[in-house]
């Protein structure tokens, strides 16, 4: 009798242990596991916040003047007036005087092309058609002052032509210029 009651309270245990304690154990090891996930995320957010700090004193040791020159070159939208402001100025140097100018930002464009996810760029372009009238050494000189400009610009063609009434061969030796320059920003 001592045997079977040893082995009645020996099944009795192992039922409550499977019908009560194992569902609170179990519980317990979820818990545990959530809880050693959120310490894993609070160790990588605090990586992430001196990542960031040690980014922005980085960033606020770089000189005004060179964040101004970096604004200039990949400006953060595309401001048609101040563009057409800086080309017409660089042309006033050489007695250049744009009279057209046309610019269209991709976005405007249709794109034939299928976007894939993950594939945006981060930039946006825009072309950009500029028409004047000079001789041939001020065109030279003009193109490179826009080589040598900030803003990145990339020339995409070049088109002479004689001006009405002038005759090809005529001492002046003004042409009518026109530009297609592709010019970009960010996001």
């Amino acid at each position: 009798m001592r045997n079977t009651t040893a082995i009645f309270f020996i099944v009795l245990a192992l039922g409550l242990f499977f019908a009560f304690t194992k569902p609170y154990y179990d519980g317990m090891q979820e818990i545990a596991a959530t809880a050693a996930s959120y310490r894993e995320a609070l160790d990588n957010l605090s990586e992430i916040i001196e990542m960031r700090d040690r980014l922005l004193i980085n960033y606020n040791a770089i000189p005004k003047a060179e964040l101004d020159r970096l604004a200039k070159a990949l400006p953060e939208n595309i401001d048609t007036v101040k563009l057409a402001h800086e080309l017409d100025s660089i042309g006033a140097k050489y007695g250049i005087s744009v009279k057209d100018v046309t610019i269209d930002t991709q976005s405007e464009r249709a794109s034939p092309n299928i976007a894939l996810p993950g594939s945006e760029s981060p930039y946006e372009k825009s072309q950009v058609s500029i028409s004047f009238i000079s001789n041939y050494k001020n065109f030279r000189e003009f193109l490179k002052d826009i080589e040598k400009s900030l803003r990145i610009m990339d020339v995409r063609s070049v088109k002479f032509e004689v001006p009405e009434g002038q005759s090809p061969g005529a001492a002046a030796g003004l042409y009518e210029h026109e530009l297609l320059i592709e010019t970009y920003w960010v996001k």
